[in-house]
């Protein structure tokens, strides 16, 4: 139902390369997550995308980029993102996994939570701009929803990384520690997993 979920894109025009926008769906993730807070609601980010709560997806995030024209130092990023208010009854056991919902958002007009939510991604839209994903290292792993669990990474159902969860560095690249050291993962067609999930 349309009460149940807030979802909205914003098209931002970044003085940077495509090339140069490595970590930005984990820089959006951070905007997010401060926004919420303001809510009193508590999120986890899961890398590279998510937004959870009590370990369950709360909200997701998509980006498109298209470089702008002829100009090699500017791209278009549309941001996608959706964020549950609200679970209908039976969709956790049809999806087969537990679904999150921020509540508290429907206590205040849909207006006034959108405004907040756009005022922290202009401003870390703004910061990213000028300090590309480093700036935002420490601020993501306060969210970190899976530091120092045990974790997988899948790539089409195959298991290619088991360890434990660290964190990421300044290019947005998850980090494990596994048997062989410590592994950079890059985002692709990969899925983060919890060992035992």
């Amino acid at each position: 139902a349309p009460e149940d979920s807030l979802t909205f894109s914003l098209a931002w025009r970044l003085q940077r390369p495509t090339h140069a926008l490595l970590g930005l769906p984990l820089a959006i993730g951070v905007a997010l997550a401060e926004a919420l807070e303001v809510f009193g609601v508590r999120p986890q980010l899961k890398w590279p995308n998510d937004v959870l709560r009590d370990g369950a997806k709360l909200a997701g995030i998509l980006i498109e980029t298209a470089s702008d024209g002829g100009r090699g130092d500017a791209t278009w990023a549309v941001i996608g993102i959706g964020i549950n208010l609200a679970v209908p009854v039976g969709l956790a056991d049809e999806l087969q996994r537990p679904v999150g919902a921020a509540t508290e958002l429907q206590k205040a007009p849909r207006e006034t939570v959108l405004a907040i939510i756009a005022s922290a991604l202009a401003g870390v839209l703004e910061e990213f701009e000028q300090r590309g994903f480093g700036a935002f290292v420490k601020r993501w792993e306060a969210f970190h929803a899976y530091a120092g669990q045990a974790v997988k990474i899948v790539d089409n159902g195959r298991v290619v990384h088991e360890g434990t969860a660290v964190g990421v560095d300044m290019m947005g690249r998850f980090l494990m520690d596994t048997e062989l050291g410590q592994v950079e993962v890059l985002a692709g067609d990969l899925s983060l997993r919890l060992q035992d999930g």
